[in-house]
């Protein structure tokens, strides 16, 4: 079983996004560029989760 990981998200998670990519990068970035990186992190951790045993358990 494998996780689905969004594309892309809501404008108000994206704003969020930008807005903390900005606070701790000091760069600011565009909508596109921010649900390519949401989209490397949430991939990222959703390799993670499933080499997990505990996610292969439910």
């Amino acid at each position: 079983m494998r996780i689905q990981v969004p594309t892309q998200l809501s404008k108000e998670r994206n704003a969020e996004f930008r807005s903390l990519y900005k606070k701790h990068y000091d760069m600011d970035i565009s909508i596109e560029e921010a649900n390519q990186e949401a989209y490397r992190l949430f991939s990222f951790f959703a390799i993670i989760i499933e080499h997990t045993p505990q996610y292969h358990k439910h």
